[in-house]
């Protein structure tokens, strides 16, 4: 009863510890977070430019970086580089060279989920394009009749 008792009191203690510290967190704007935002413009012209891949990863030779196996889709790093430089970053990943030896490995990356606002930026820039020849083929309409 008494063990009960500790142990309904320890909780509630750290709960309330976890709640304080939560109440303490400071909360930063995004307004200050985040500063020369800009909107994304020609993103239509620049994903023309890029060319989907699907791709394996020679798994075989190099076995020692745990990539993935099978089907991937994504993009080669020459081909997204000209168009976005700042999509692409360089991994570092350490593995097991041998009895208390490790080895670090270098590649290049593409981020492919910094692709979604430029391809929501390129869906907007088509709906407006697609917007304005409606407008364009309802005034033909009318004046043919």
């Amino acid at each position: 009863m008494k063990h009960q008792m500790l142990m309904k009191t320890a909780i509630c203690g750290l709960v309330f510890a976890a709640s304080a510290l939560t109440a303490n967190a400071q909360k930063i704007n995004e307004k200050e977070l985040k500063v020369n935002v800009d909107k994304i413009s020609n993103s239509t012209q620049q994903l023309n430019n890029l060319e989907p891949v699907t791709f394996q990863y020679d798994t075989k030779k190099f076995n020692y970086l745990a990539l993935p196996t099978g089907a991937q889709y994504g993009f080669l790093v020459s081909n997204v580089l000209p168009e976005f430089p700042e999509m692409v970053s360089e991994v570092s990943k350490q593995y097991n060279a041998g009895k208390n030896d490790s080895k670090v490995v270098k590649y290049s990356e593409v981020q492919t989920e910094s692709l979604i606002p430029v391809l929501v930026a390129a869906i907007k820039e088509q709906q407006a394009e697609i917007e304005l020849l409606k407008k364009e083929l309802n005034l033909l309409k009318e004046k043919s009749k």
